[in-house]
């Protein structure tokens, strides 16, 4: 559909696609703070520049979360975002939005319908594991974010992998890792986000490598959480931010030097000297 009543501007849609290069939203591609326009501008310049390489947004955010902040910041629109979890995906060419109706047909053909993580929610429930629903998030078609309050590790542990079997029995994928405050979310909690088995961050990933038949050397992802550690893993570079959280760090082991848009364009930037561009 057509952008309405305001001017947008898009990155420069890649002539041919020979890289992916998926990134995280939120602390990693740009500062929750937004204290780190130059770095965002310095990125976006080398992208436009890069011809054969596609670049987005992979999130766990709304798509009028992300398009808010995009506006806000005055930033082009990626290539795509991919936005609640990986459950939608859409494009930004030519100042038009794409909403990418086969990715959406995967998740369909599985049976899955929201009252599938409704059921499980109920299910925990009655096992006194509570969950509290991020009401940002209550309208996405395909997937559910909670928060879980901690209590001691050993009991924390417990639960989770009550959680875990009671999705893998509906055939869900939830990833469960700690909040972090800086995004404002609270302190003490876990993310435990749901999402059919087809779907996810690292599912966008390897849909888009088929897509556009990208050799997997020409892969590269980057986050700063522990809820994108699959996606990480999916692409053959995958690296969190310096200002990733530890218990990111502790779990992926490929760290950019520098914070936010600047750890991304230092790694982009080397590729590109490695390779003589």
């Amino acid at each position: 559909m057509l952008f309405e009543n305001k001017e947008v501007f898009c990155m420069l849609f890649p002539e041919s696609i020979r890289t992916l290069v998926c990134s995280d939203f939120d602390e990693t591609y740009f500062a929750h703070d937004r204290n780190h326009a130059q770095d965002v501008k310095a990125l976006t310049t080398y992208l436009n520049k890069e011809r054969h390489m596609l670049f987005g947004i992979v999130s766990a955010s709304t798509l009028d979360m992300i398009k808010g902040c995009l506006d806000e910041m005055k930033m082009e629109y990626p290539h795509f975002i991919a936005c609640n979890s990986g459950t939608e995906l859409y494009y930004y060419k030519d100042g038009v939005e794409i909403y990418d109706q086969a990715y959406e047909l995967m998740m369909l053909r599985q049976g899955f319908t929201k009252m599938t993580i409704l059921d499980v929610e109920k299910a925990l429930a009655a096992h006194d594991i509570q969950l509290m629903v991020q009401e940002p998030f209550i309208h996405a078609p395909f997937s559910r974010n909670y928060y879980y309050r901690e209590t001691t590790p050993q009991e924390d542990e417990r639960r989770f992998r009550q959680i875990r079997a009671a999705a893998e029995e509906q055939r869900l994928i939830v990833n469960i890792s700690k909040c972090n405050p800086l995004i404002g979310d609270p302190a003490d909690c876990y993310d435990v986000d749901f999402f059919p088995a087809s779907a996810g961050k690292d599912a966008v990933v390897r849909y888009l490598i088929g897509k556009y038949d990208i050799d997997f050397d020409e892969t590269y992802a980057f986050g700063d959480s522990g809820n994108d550690i699959k996606m990480l893993n999916a692409v053959k570079h995958g690296y969190l931010v310096s200002n990733a959280t530890a218990e990111a760090k502790k779990r992926h082991l490929k760290h950019a030097d520098f914070p936010y848009n600047k750890g991304i364009l230092s790694i982009l930037e080397a590729r590109s000297e490695s390779n003589g561009y």
